[in-house]
């Protein structure tokens, strides 16, 4: 953690504008919140208890000398606690700011003000509030401030697993001269980091006719005003709130806005969040595999001129008008607080995507089988590609954070038990018959890269046939 001073204002700052009243309750929660927590040392519970004892014992023994040495020894015990209480008193959290927002696996920087408020007579040391998954508690000494000096502290944080992660509160701890007594306070905001999957750059390849690259799409927003929205039939599972009242009652049906504009071809990725369908844990897990490449897909088809759409535990996400410019950004932080989901969200899911109309269909699969997948060989769009990349999740199980992050050329592997062969064999059979059923297919391991996957999947592999029986000769 590193500091930086700034030039403080004198006197005792401005104070805070708008206070209104408050409940006496929360009055006496926030001086409690406010009083510092005073404890002694080791070394000043032997003191006093030592002062204690020679003060008890003086008058019985007839020493002067040890009456004063055990009231000299309890009255520096409580000269500690007053300069304690004094110094965790002197020191103000006023404000935190930093990356709100930062990439799995990258670093961010923390900024922390802080504000004297009179000179401290012991040590103080600040203590700001970090998750383990972020680093740990993080610790800073604060160097004497003046009243009104200002002092700018930072510090580092990075996690490898996507997540929202809390920081703070911030926690400021005095200690006297003498190391007999420590003070602690809570003070200070707190704030929140959203750690986003990350993004691998993929591919640009060709993936068919699909209505809408970035000409098309430009050709019809100079023709038609981004405000317009194109009116269609109600459907079952539409918001009510997004009704056309003007045309329901002109056409005697009702009306819905789709809020789709002619030439923006939409693409819809299928997220296979299902706790049971995926092994692994932390950023070494195939559901983080998963994440990784339903925001990778994302952000790209959302450059080639997408609006994209998340479909996972039965929930398709919408992309509101007027959301566009930030549209891939909405979904990174969505991916980002993603938790495990129930055992059924892939049959949900699959039956809310009969609703979700799509120029280009991408389906990221965790462990399944033909029965799993069979509902997908009639969702693909008419005329329109359909992309899936299923995993070996069981492997994810046995490897390592090093395994996981291996990039190898294959990436196959053999399986480990009965259980993880006959997982094997159901994912197997599901690859074939997705693609018999015109997809276009690839399998992933622990030793496979998103951008791999990706390449195969729109190139198409050709799945994996069973093995044949070799024929018996007569005997």
């Amino acid at each position: 953690m590193s500091a930086a001073r700034r030039p403080g204002r004198g006197g005792s700052g401005r104070r805070e504008a708008g206070r209104g009243r408050r409940a006496p309750g929360r009055v006496r929660a926030a001086a409690r919140r406010r009083s510092p927590d005073l404890r002694p040392t080791a070394r000043g519970w032997a003191l006093l208890v030592t002062g204690l004892l020679a003060a008890g014992a003086a008058p019985a023994l007839g020493q002067r000398d040890l009456l004063r040495a055990g009231v000299l020894l309890t009255a520096l015990v409580l000269l500690a606690v007053v300069v304690a209480h004094r110094s965790c008193r002197t020191l103000d959290l006023v404000s935190r700011s930093g990356s709100a927002v930062v990439e799995a696996g990258a670093p961010a920087r923390v900024r922390l003000t802080v504000r004297g408020r009179g000179r401290a007579g012991g040590r103080v040391v600040l203590e700001d509030a970090v998750p383990l998954a972020l680093g740990g508690t993080a610790r800073v000494a604060v160097p004497p401030l003046r009243e009104g000096a200002a002092l700018d502290l930072e510090h580092a944080v990075r996690s490898d697993v996507r997540g929202s992660y809390r920081l703070g509160p911030a926690t400021v701890r005095a200690r006297d001269p003498f190391g007999l007594v420590v003070a602690a306070r809570t003070t200070g905001p707190t704030s929140t980091l959203d750690v986003l999957p990350r993004v691998h750059r993929l591919a640009d390849l060709p993936l068919g006719d699909l209505g809408g690259a970035r000409g098309s799409s430009a050709g019809a927003a100079a023709t038609t005003s981004p405000d317009d929205a194109s009116i269609r039939a109600y459907r079952v599972g539409d918001d009510l709130r997004r009704v056309h009242w003007r045309s329901t009652a002109r056409r005697g049906e009702v009306m819905v806005r789709s809020d789709e504009h002619p030439g923006r071809p939409d693409a819809v990725v299928l997220l296979d969040d299902r706790a049971g369908a995926h092994h692994g844990r932390g950023a070494a897990s195939s559901l983080e595999w998963t994440v990784s490449a339903a925001a990778s897909v994302a952000v790209h088809l959302h450059q080639r001129g997408h609006r994209v759409r998340l479909l996972h535990g039965g929930r398709l996400e919408q992309v509101r008008a007027g959301e566009e410019a930030s549209a891939a950004r909405a979904l990174l932080h969505q991916l980002a607080r993603l938790r495990p989901g129930p055992d059924d969200g892939l049959a949900r899911s699959l039956a809310a995507l009969g609703r979700a109309e799509s120029t280009l269909l991408v389906a990221l699969l965790g462990e399944v089988d033909e029965g799993d997948v069979q509902p997908l060989t009639s969702a693909r769009p008419l005329g329109a590609p359909a992309l899936a990349v299923l995993q070996r999740t069981r492997l994810w199980a046995a490897a390592g954070p090093d395994d996981a992050g291996a990039r190898g050329s294959d990436g196959d592997r053999a399986g480990h038990g009965d259980g993880d062969a006959s997982a094997d064999a159901g994912v197997r059979r599901a690859h074939l018959v997705l693609a018999r059923a015109g997809w276009r297919t690839a399998v992933a391991t622990p030793a496979t890269s998103v951008p791999q996957a990706w390449a195969r999947a729109a190139r198409g592999d050709a799945p994996a046939r069973p093995a044949a029986t070799p024929a018996r000769g007569p005997r």
